[in-house]
């Protein structure tokens, strides 16, 4: 759990945590939701960020604001307790 909340915290990506830690992906996701549900992680809400202009129409998140499946997280300050 130290080693993904580590990773996470420094920006790295799922797909490289994946390889790093040799896990699969399914397992590390499940192991994330748990890290949200337990308040050491949140989750960011991403939202397009044309939605105010004229051109939203003509992005590639046009009509999503979750980004296409994408999300990032932070630690939470339990999350940062828990690494330091």
């Amino acid at each position: 759990m130290d080693e993904v909340l580590s990773r996470i915290e420094n920006g790295t990506t799922i797909d490289t945590i994946v390889k790093e830690l040799s896990m699969n992906r399914s397992t590390l996701l499940a192991m994330i939701e748990f890290l949200v549900d337990e308040q050491y992680l949140e989750v960011v809400d991403l939202q397009c960020s044309c939605s105010t202009s004229n051109l939203c129409e003509q992005c590639q998140c046009s009509g999503a604001d979750t980004g296409h499946g994408m999300a990032m997280y932070v630690l939470t300050s339990k999350g940062l307790r828990f690494i330091s």
